[in-house]
């Protein structure tokens, strides 16, 4: 079977509006050559409606990899993900994020093996998110950065604005960035070889943190792409983070870049 570059691995739980959005933002993409694969924690079945009529119009069919829900489990339908990707270079995005016309081809072209890549992302707010519309998208209007000043929340206006050049002056003053889950990427093989994401972690907000944490323990460095590779996150309400401060310690403060309760658990 012939090679596919590029694995984009969407991680979903509903939200079939914001997906048609980021497949809309798909068909922008310089670079084409990539497979998409859903990494559904338990979806109803309109996400795998939406997914049968955007078939056909990828270079690659889209994948649904999809499990029961019993709760926040994307450690678990992550690996299971990676486990059925073909692609050399995997790219991990959330469901709830619009990508810039030139998302893919940024992670493509400062890929390195034995290393991770690391984005960021614009906070929409809930006035902005409520008016973009897929013609908008289509039309990448969504990429006007000057709009970001007024319509996002915090200080994420700033990663709005494709600069590499900022990029390349802070990856070499500054090895290590801190991994977004929603917006990162690494060789299928160096994914493996940490053995994916802990499946022990279930429910929310802590996942990023660990496979951080066993990265840098790996030695591998992790380059900034927070001035290109862009993307818009979708606003919605969240949960509060139900892990204890001990509980993320715990899980931080790891020798090895090596879980055993990764990809080769859940395979076996």
């Amino acid at each position: 079977m012939k090679s596919i570059p590029i694995s984009l691995i969407i991680a979903v739980y509903k939200r079939p509006d914001a997906l048609e959005k980021i497949f809309v933002s798909l068909l922008n993409q310089t670079y084409k050559t990539f497979e998409i694969i859903i990494a559904d924690d338990g979806s109803p079945k309109e996400i795998a409606d939406l997914i049968e009529t955007w078939q056909g119009r990828f270079s690659h069919p889209i994948r649904h990899v999809w499990h029961e829900d019993i709760g926040f489990r994307k450690t678990i339908i992550i690996n299971r993900a990676v486990c059925e990707s073909l692609g050399e270079y995997l790219v991990f995005i959330d469901g709830d994020c619009i990508l810039h016309h030139k998302f893919l081809e940024d992670h493509w072209q400062h890929r390195e093996i034995k290393a991770v890549l690391a984005g960021r992302r614009v906070m929409m707010n809930e006035k902005k998110s409520s008016a973009i519309s897929s013609s908008n998208i289509a039309k990448r209007k969504h990429q006007n950065s000057i709009m970001w000043l007024t319509g996002s929340i915090g200080q994420t206006a700033q990663y709005a604005f494709r600069i590499p050049a900022v990029d390349k002056v802070r990856n070499i003053f500054r090895q290590n960035y801190f991994i977004l889950g929603s917006n990162f990427s690494l060789h299928r093989e160096d994914f493996i070889s940490l053995n994916g994401y802990d499946e022990r972690i279930i429910g929310r907000g802590m996942e990023d943190n660990n496979l951080h944490a066993r990265v840098i323990a790996a030695g591998m460095p992790i380059r900034s792409l927070s001035q290109q590779a862009l993307q818009y996150h979708i606003f919605h309400r969240s949960d509060p983070i139900p892990h204890s401060v001990e509980t993320v310690k715990r899980f931080c403060a790891v020798e090895s870049g090596w879980t055993e309760f990764g990809i080769k658990k859940s395979v076996q």
